[in-house]
């Protein structure tokens, strides 16, 4: 009798132990299954067609180094990626501004970012006909002979010159380099791919130039009060930052005739940096110093180039005071009541990636037969000096 109590007891206990083991595992099935379900639903209703999360995944991606090695792997890049060559390196501007790989564009917020920029000329197992464009820095050409340029090149791919110093002072001397350049990328306002230093935006904020036949909207409005006072309360008369003491074009003669004529009557071009005898506040501060005290800033280039206007004008346009130009350009083209912008660094990077997704510009097949004269009209007599060096 005993022993039929224990058995019966020992078959209540296991019974117990396999309800209580099977009531739990339907409730985790059940927490489980609602967790899923719950989860889908935030997904759906929170994240679907979330643009800026990609954006963001990309941004993370692009700036951890973590992810460089997959960056050098062609093979594990988009399938509609444009791949450009720095072949001069990307020491100098404006390649310096590009990076590596696609960050240039992601950083920027770019509205095309599907571009790879790299100055290894392995990328593609030493191909270098797999890029879609090969940039070519002006700064970097002096010397360079054919023996020193692509052995092999496509009817499909373009090489792209870029500059964004004056053409005087890097002319393009070599006559291999005609009938060699696709597209040009400079500051120059017929370039393929335009690369200016300044923009001009109009009061809703629309780039309309730098162009060749600019469409001007006067204003005839009344100066703003904030800027009369600031004007009321200037005292001296010409300000100057520079640091390039020597230029092709004698500015620093010009800026001392300037100072002497201007001394007859109690003003002075004051001079601020290597060239003169001031110098900035400190804190390196010398636009706020402008913009209280000058009533003018010399905007003076180191050079003659056609359209070639850097940001020299900008300092004067962005701060209240008026500009003295002296330069080849067309100043007829810069007037107030419009907006002045660097884009050096954003705007000019994202549209050459524009460029290379350009169907119809990707398509049109041509050379500049005569680069040299098109970059510097005067290169035969600017290439005389260099030629004595070299021969």
């Amino acid at each position: 009798m005993f022993l039929f109590f224990r058995l019966r007891h020992r078959c209540i206990s296991n019974v117990r132990q396999m309800i209580s083991a099977r009531f739990f595992f339907c409730i985790t099935c059940i927490s489980f299954a609602i967790s899923i379900i719950w989860i889908h639903f935030i997904d759906a209703r929170n994240y679907s067609n979330n643009d800026s999360l990609v954006r963001e995944a990309l941004e993370n991606v692009a700036k951890d180094h973590r992810f460089a090695e997959v960056y050098r792997k062609a093979d594990r890049l988009s399938k509609d990626m444009k791949y450009m060559l720095l072949w001069t390196g990307d020491e100098l501007e404006p390649f310096n501004t590009f990076g590596r790989g696609q960050r240039a564009f992601i950083q920027r917020n770019c509205f095309i970012i599907n571009c790879y920029v790299t100055n290894d000329r392995n990328f593609f197992g030493g191909d270098v006909t797999k890029f879609d464009a090969i940039g070519f820095n002006g700064r970097s050409m002096e010397s360079m002979s054919p023996w020193d340029l692509p052995g092999k090149r496509i009817n499909t791919q373009k090489y792209i010159y870029f500059n964004m110093e004056s053409a005087d002072n890097y002319p393009v001397c070599y006559e291999h380099f005609e009938n060699f350049f696709n597209w040009t990328s400079t500051y120059k306002l017929d370039s393929d791919i335009p690369y200016p230093y300044i923009h001009i935006k109009n009061i809703n904020g629309e780039v309309i130039g730098p162009k060749a036949e600019m469409k001007w909207v006067e204003s005839s409005g009344p100066i703003d009060n904030d800027v009369y006072r600031l004007i009321e309360n200037k005292t001296k008369a010409v300000a100057w930052f520079v640091s390039n003491c020597k230029s092709r074009n004698h500015r620093i003669k010009l800026a001392k005739n300037l100072n002497r004529s201007l001394s007859i009557y109690g003003y002075s071009v004051d001079i601020y940096g290597d060239c003169g005898e001031l110098k900035c506040p400190r804190d390196g501060n010398c636009n706020e110093i402008l913009e209280r005290d000058y009533f003018f800033y010399l905007s003076f280039e180191n050079s003659f180039s056609e359209d070639y206007v850097t940001e020299k004008l900008l300092t004067a346009l962005q701060h209240n005071v008026v500009p003295i130009v002296f330069g080849g350009a067309d100043y007829s083209s810069w007037k107030n009541n419009y907006i002045y912008q660097d884009p050096s660094n954003s705007d000019n990077v994202c549209s050459v990636c524009a460029a290379l997704n350009d169907k119809e510009l990707f398509e049109s097949h041509k050379t500049y037969s005569h680069f040299r004269y098109w970059w510097n009209p005067n290169y035969s007599n600017r290439c005389i000096p260099f030629f004595s060096i070299t021969s």
